[in-house]
C-alpha cells in the first residue's frame, strides 16, 4: 500500500539518501544539481513548495515534491518525483505516481505540470502512460507536460 507524508524531523536524513544511482550512492554525495536534500532546503524557502516522502508498506521508497501557489491554487507542478533505484522495475513507480495524482485531485487540482528532463526516457514513458502530452514548451533542457484532472 503506497502512503504519502510530508518530509519531516523524523524521516529528513533518509530520504536524503534515496538515490536513483544503481551504485547506490547518494546524489547529494556526487553533487547532484537535484538531489532531494537541496529540493529539500529549496522549500524551506518557497512555501508553496511541498515535498513528500513516499512509502511503500511503511517502507521509505521514495520522494516527490509539487508546487502550487496559492492564487493558482488549481494547478500543481511536480518538479521531482524520484523511487529509490532497490524499487524500481517492481510497478511501485507507476502506483505511487497514480497515488499522487489521486491526492492532488481530492486537493481540488484540476492540472498537472510536469517538467522532464529531456534525456530521461523512463520519466517521459511513465507520464504518457498517465496521459500527459507535451506542451511544446521547453527551458533549460527541461520539457513541459501536462495533464487535466
Amino acid at each position: 500500500m503506497i502512503r504519502i507524508k510530508a518530509v519531516d524531523a523524523q524521516n529528513i536524513l533518509d530520504v536524503c539518501k534515496l538515490t536513483t544511482n544503481q551504485d547506490g550512492i547518494g546524489t547529494a554525495i556526487e553533487g547532484h544539481p537535484c538531489c532531494n536534500a537541496i529540493s529539500i532546503a529549496e522549500a524551506k524557502y518557497y512555501p508553496e513548495m511541498h515535498p513528500n516522502a513516499i512509502y511503500h508498506n511503511n517502507v521509505l521508497i521514495g520522494f516527490f515534491m509539487y508546487q502550487r501557489a496559492e492564487n493558482q491554487a488549481d494547478t500543481a507542478t511536480i518538479c521531482r518525483f524520484m523511487v529509490d533505484d532497490r524499487f524500481q522495475q517492481k510497478g511501485l513507480e507507476e502506483k505511487a505516481f497514480e497515488h499522487i495524482l489521486r491526492g492532488l485531485k481530492i486537493q481540488g487540482v484540476k492540472k498537472v505540470v510536469l517538467t522532464i528532463d529531456n534525456a530521461n526516457e523512463n520519466a517521459k514513458n511513465l507520464s504518457l502512460s498517465f496521459g500527459f502530452h507535451f506542451t511544446g514548451k521547453t527551458d533549460y533542457g527541461k520539457h513541459y507536460y501536462e495533464l487535466k484532472l
